[in-house]
């Protein structure tokens, strides 16, 4: 059962031996482990198929290099996990898209790619009049903004009219608002890359800023938090100000931000002050605006954590033995459905399980997740987590098991998450209406009213009604009983700026 060891080199696979609640994490290896269990998993038996297969598609590489990437002996070029995604059959920008988070925040573990030349004028007059036509009709993909991206920011790359740039950033922003999986890790770091260049990251703070501002708007953390990607000073004291003044997702979105410039290294000392009285202040005004300062407390130092908690007057966070990194609630659960899936004693799957299942460090739980999203183990984790929340034996675990589906989730899942949905607790039930937005869509028959009605789940329920062109969506934007309110303003914000995005699935060679 499950995949075949005798697949091809390596037969050990990659481990992250850095310390559960050390300062990082081995980026590499974690690239060369999505690589390696992605072709296991594949169509094609051993080494020899697959550089076959990579042959027929103009990649050459030999059994030595796949050893080698698949090792973390050498870091992989972007270029050749592109070549993995298309002889697999993955969706162009699943396998990358997981990868450029993980180097995002924890390398440089990629390999530094050439840059590639200009393109020539009448290529490039082709290539803007393609682009121009797909903006206009929402139909570029995130790997086509990937592209662009990395076009504009090439130090001889094609320059824009700012009302273009502004305009084009502006449609890139609201739809990595709304995108999913590898559509939106994609975008994502499309933006990331934008705002990491001089010349254009004013233009990406104002689209973002822009758009965080919108009356109703959300998926706002996702796009405010791409703001911390730059090292400029004057930026990131923007978002201190935000975690300092704000409230909801601009605060958290800030914050989360934060939290990966601080993961990064990214933080100059001398807005640590600033940062400190933002924290302070946020946490005076209770658990709402007092949790996501905790968090950033959490990474400066233990007495700035201590006032945190002394003004909320409670630890803000899980505290019990199954909430931890090191012994997650029913972790041998998901092993044992991991192994199952495999045949494969896998370490590295057992590290990402641990960081998923704990918020100790919501960064890593964030990126470990989506790791486990675009691996052969999505299937057989999420099928568990559902397992898990229908008797989870513990609070944490059941808490724990839906945040799980909000990342790995699929069609597949769908009936079983609109089944326990009556049965879980408010806080967990408002994640699954997230999951249900992520795994394709909130079934038509669900009545996405009655959920709003609960005051712990009106914005999950529009979030899922606006992300599923639910039928009560325009029931949330013109009943009299919600005019004048954010539910409201969301419903309408949904109408105007579109459903969920997914990009194109590839078939397999």
């Amino acid at each position: 059962m499950g995949w075949t060891p005798s697949r091809g080199r390596p037969r050990t696979l990659p481990r992250d031996s850095t310390p559960l609640r050390g300062w990082s994490v081995d980026a590499r290896a974690r690239i060369a482990w999505l690589l390696r269990v992605s072709r296991a998993a594949g169509p094609h038996h051993g080494v020899p198929a697959f550089t076959a297969a990579l042959g027929e598609h103009g990649v050459t590489m030999g059994p030595s290099h796949i050893s080698r990437y698949e090792t973390g002996a050498m870091p992989v070029p972007t270029e050749v996990i592109k070549a993995y995604e298309q002889v697999l059959g993955l969706p162009a920008g699943q396998l990358l898209g997981a990868c450029h988070g993980i180097d995002r925040l924890f390398g440089p573990a990629l390999a530094n790619d050439s840059r590639a030349r200009p393109l020539p004028r009448m290529d490039l007059m082709r290539r803007l009049t393609v682009l121009e036509a797909k903006i206009d009709d929402q139909a570029v993909s995130g790997m086509e903004w990937l592209g662009l991206a990395e076009e504009l920011s090439h130090p001889a790359g094609m320059l824009l009219p700012p009302s273009v740039l502004h305009t084009w950033i502006g449609v890139l922003v609201t739809q990595t608002m709304r995108s999913i999986g590898h559509a939106h890790s994609t975008r994502r770091h499309a933006l990331a890359r934008l705002v990491g260049d001089p010349h254009i990251q004013q233009v990406v703070v104002e689209q973002v800023e822009d758009a965080s501002d919108q009356p109703g708007a959300q998926g706002v953390i996702d796009v405010l938090s791409v703001l911390a990607d730059t090292t400029d000073p004057v930026v990131l004291r923007r978002l201190i100000g935000h975690v300092g003044d704000a409230a909801g997702q601009q605060q958290r979105g800030a914050a989360f931000g934060l939290l990966t410039a601080i993961t990064r290294g990214n933080l100059p000392a001398d807005l640590v002050p600033e940062l400190t009285q933002a924290i302070l202040a946020a946490a005076k005004d209770g658990p709402a605006r007092g949790i996501p300062a905790f968090r950033l407390a959490q990474r400066i130092s233990p007495q700035l954590t201590a006032q945190v908690v002394a003004s909320l007057g409670q630890f803000p966070a899980p505290s019990g033995p199954g909430a931890r990194v090191q012994s997650p609630a029913r972790l041998g659960a998901y092993l044992t459905a991991a192994g199952q899936a495999s045949g494969l004693q896998d370490p590295m799957v057992e590290r990402l399980l641990r960081e998923g299942l704990s918020p100790d460090f919501l960064e890593r739980r964030h990126q470990a997740l989506l790791l486990l999203a675009a691996s052969p183990y999505r299937q057989a984790l999420a099928d568990t987590a559902l397992q898990v929340l229908a008797d989870p034996h513990t609070r944490y675990a059941g808490a724990a098991a839906a945040t799980v589906l909000t990342y790995l989730a699929g069609p597949s899942q769908q009936p079983e998450l609109t089944r326990l949905l009556p049965s879980t607790s408010g806080r967990d039930r408002a994640k699954l209406l997230r999951a249900l937005a992520h795994s394709g869509g909130v079934p038509r028959q669900l009545d996405l009213l009655e959920h709003a009605a609960d005051p712990q789940l009106v914005a999950s329920s529009v979030y899922a009604a606006g992300m599923s062109n639910h039928p009560d969506l325009p029931r949330l934007a013109t009943d009299p009983e919600w005019t004048g309110t954010p539910t409201q303003a969301s419903a309408i914000w949904w109408q105007h700026t579109g459903p969920a995005i997914t990009d194109p699935i590839r078939t397999a060679h």
